[in-house]
């Protein structure tokens, strides 16, 4: 179910590509910002008539009042980043609705839909489709806050929803508590972001009704550097560019524990099941948003490229590419 891998020499040379990238942005004439946790819309900024970038960012933007409105179609639906047989089965489009508050409070909603026909293969090897669903439906709450002029917190949870007839949801876990903090070092941006996920399934395997209680953690390393174009077409828009690495650690019991329940006398899934319960390095992230800003309108296309290093399905690919493009619009209020 699971195996590891190692591309050291991709991760090597994206890596140099990478600090390149934030040497030019050094070195270039663009204005540089304070990086602020993300929130669906990519850059939480307040537009003045200046076309300074620095004069647009509020150094107290989580003590600001909106409501975001937003639409990204990505190529391909993933969980955790674990994703379906191929990497371009599932594109999807996912409406999100956010309120955050001067006090920094948040709740958003938000539901991703697939739009083709999902085809997966069953445990008999017989391949069965799913017309275009909705895979998830999501409900969060948090809270922002900021530690002095350069440390941004996020404390919150998320409830979920999933279509259980797609194999790669059937067994996620629905509760999700997540703390993020992160800091400015001029240079970069960095933070960890640690999740705890639970859930208590309660269903009928081999005739026999079971409980299955599922909890799993999470913990991951972010590391960015933000930079802007100014004044691209008009004194008043400008390009917020945010490359970012991700390395992901955390444990499978959402899939080794429903393995043992399934099979409680194989050796082969105990074996299976105690390298899920163990603590690994999951996954290697590179993302690049490219978000245009004008008004109060976001337009944010990425690209994103997944290296896996452990696997919950054999026949999903061990390294894959995403593509977004979000549609954003802000609401302000005093």
């Amino acid at each position: 179910m699971r195996e590891g891998y190692r591309k050291f020499d991709f991760i090597f040379r994206s890596g140099i590509i990478l600090a390149m990238v934030f040497i030019v942005g050094m070195k270039s004439s663009y204005s540089i910002g304070i990086k602020h946790y993300r929130m669906p819309v990519d850059s939480p900024v307040v537009v003045s008539d200046s076309a300074d970038s620095t004069q647009k960012l509020d150094k107290k933007s989580n003590r600001l009042r909106y409501i975001d409105v937003s639409m990204e179609y990505g190529s391909n639906f993933t969980y955790r980043n674990q994703i379906g047989p191929t990497a371009i089965d599932a594109p999807y489009l996912l409406p999100t609705i956010l309120y955050h508050d001067k006090t920094g409070l948040w709740a958003s909603i938000d539901a991703y839909r697939l739009i083709n026909p999902y085809k997966q293969m069953q445990a008999d090897g017989s391949v069965t489709t799913t017309a275009p669903t909705w895979i998830e439906a999501d409900l969060n709450a948090g809270w922002d806050f900021k530690i002095g002029d350069k440390t941004d917190g996020t404390v919150s949870y998320n409830y979920s929803r999933f279509d259980r007839n797609i194999l790669l949801v059937k067994e996620a876990p629905g509760n999700t508590f997540e703390g993020y903090l992160a800091h400015d070092f001029n240079l970069i941006y960095t933070g960890l972001r640690g999740d705890y996920t639970y859930e208590n399934f309660t269903g009928v395997i081999h005739g026999e009704q079971v409980n299955v209680n599922v909890t799993d953690y999470y913990a991951s390393w972010e590391t960015s550097k933000e930079f802007y174009i100014d004044g691209v077409f008009s004194h008043k828009d400008y390009f917020d560019i945010d490359p970012m690495f991700t390395l992901l650690a955390g444990t499978d019991n959402f899939i080794g524990k429903f393995i043992v329940a399934r099979y409680p006398t194989s050796k082969q899934a105990a074996h299976y099941a105690g390298i899920a319960s163990q603590f690994l390095i999951q996954e290697f992230i590179f993302d690049v948003p490219a978000a245009y800003n004008i008004g109060n309108f976001t337009f944010t296309p990425s690209f994103e490229y997944t290296i896996l290093t452990q696997k919950v399905t054999e026949s999903a690919p061990t390294s894959f590419p995403i593509y977004r493009f979000t549609a954003a619009y802000r609401f302000n209020f005093k």
